[in-house]
C-alpha cells in the first residue's frame, strides 16, 4: 500500500556533512559570538517579533508533530520515521545540553545588547533542540519522499523551511550559531536513521500502527492548547497549529474506522 524505499545515501550524507563543516569552521574561527550579533541584529529588520515567534514555535516537538499530523492519511511513513528518530534525537539534544552546559546569549551578553523575543533562557544552549527537531523532520520528508524524481524540488522547499526555523533561534536570542549548526547536523543524521528504521519496522503500514500514531498526534496537538511554549506573541498561531494537528489526527482516525 505504501512503499518504503531505501534511504538515498548521497541525500543522507551531504547535508549533514555540509552543516558539520560549517560548524567546525565557525568553531575554529572563534567567531560564534560575532556571527550571532550580526544575524540577531539584522533579523530585527527582516521580520516582526510575532512572526519570528511563530516560526520558532513551529520547531518545537509539539509543533512539528502537529504539522505532520495531516500527512497520516497519505504518507504515514513520515510521522513513523520522525517518531522512530525521536529517542536518538532527544538523547543527542538533551544529552548534549547537559554534557556541555553552555550558557545561552542571555547568560553571556548584556541585557539590551541584542534582540530577545519570548521566554528568556540562560543555560543549556548547545545544541539547539529546535534546530535538531526541524532537521529531523526535513530529513524525514526528503529522504522518504515518495517520488524520487521530485526529491530535489522537495529538498529545496523543506531545507529552506528547516533553515528558517533554525535561524529563528538566533533571531529570538535563544541560541548561538554553533548551537544551531550542530543541532541541524545531528537532526539530519537522526532523521536519516528514522527513515532507515521505518523501512524495516513497518508498523505504519498496519491499521493498528496508524491508529497509534494518530493517537499520539491527537494527544500532542491537544497538549499544545494548554502548554506554554514561551512565545505569547504567537499564542493565536499556537492554537491554530494545535487545531491543524487535531484535525489531521482525527481525519486519520476516521479514515481508519471507515476502511
Amino acid at each position: 500500500m505504501f512503499p518504503a524505499e531505501p534511504v538515498p545515501r548521497h541525500w543522507a550524507v551531504i547535508p549533514a556533512a555540509a552543516l558539520a563543516v560549517l560548524a567546525v569552521g565557525l568553531a575554529i574561527a572563534g567567531s560564534n559570538q560575532d556571527v550571532f550579533l550580526l544575524i540577531n541584529g539584522a533579523s530585527a529588520n527582516w521580520l516582526p517579533p510575532a512572526l519570528w515567534s511563530a516560526i520558532s514555535l513551529s520547531g518545537s516537538v509539539l509543533g512539528m508533530i502537529a504539522l505532520l499530523a495531516p500527512t497520516l492519511k497519505t504518507q504515514p511513513r513520515w510521522l513513523a520515521s520522525a517518531l522512530l528518530a525521536a529517542p536518538v534525537g532527544v538523547l543527542f539534544s538533551q544529552g548534549g545540553k547537559r554534557a556541555f552546559d553552555v550558557m545561552r546569549p542571555a547568560g553571556v551578553l548584556e541585557p539590551g545588547s541584542f534582540q530577545q523575543i519570548g521566554q528568556k533562557l540562560y543555560v543549556h544552549s548547545f545544541p539547539s533542540g529546535h534546530a535538531t527537531t526541524a532537521f529531523v523532520v526535513a530529513a524525514v520528508l526528503i529522504l522518504a519522499w515518495p517520488r524520487p524524481e521530485a526529491r530535489g524540488k522537495a529538498a529545496l522547499t523543506f531545507l529552506t523551511i528547516a533553515s528558517l526555523i533554525a535561524l529563528s533561534r538566533i533571531a529570538v536570542g535563544a541560541h548561538w550559531p554553533l548551537d544551531v549548526l550542530t543541532g541541524a547536523a545531528g537532526g539530519w543524521i537522526t532523521g536519516g536513521l528514522g527513515v532507515w528504521l521505518s523501512s524495516r519496522l513497518r508498523f505504519w503500514q498496519r491499521p493498528g500502527g496508524l491508529r497509534a500514531m494518530a493517537a499520539v498526534a491527537l494527544a500532542s496537538s491537544l497538549a499544545m492548547i494548554f502548554v506554554d511554549l514561551g512565545y505569547p506573541q504567537a499564542r493565536l498561531y499556537q492554537i491554530g497549529l494545535a487545531a491543524w494537528g487535531i484535525g489531521g489526527a482525527a481525519a486519520a482516525l476516521m479514515q481508519d474506522r471507515m476502511a
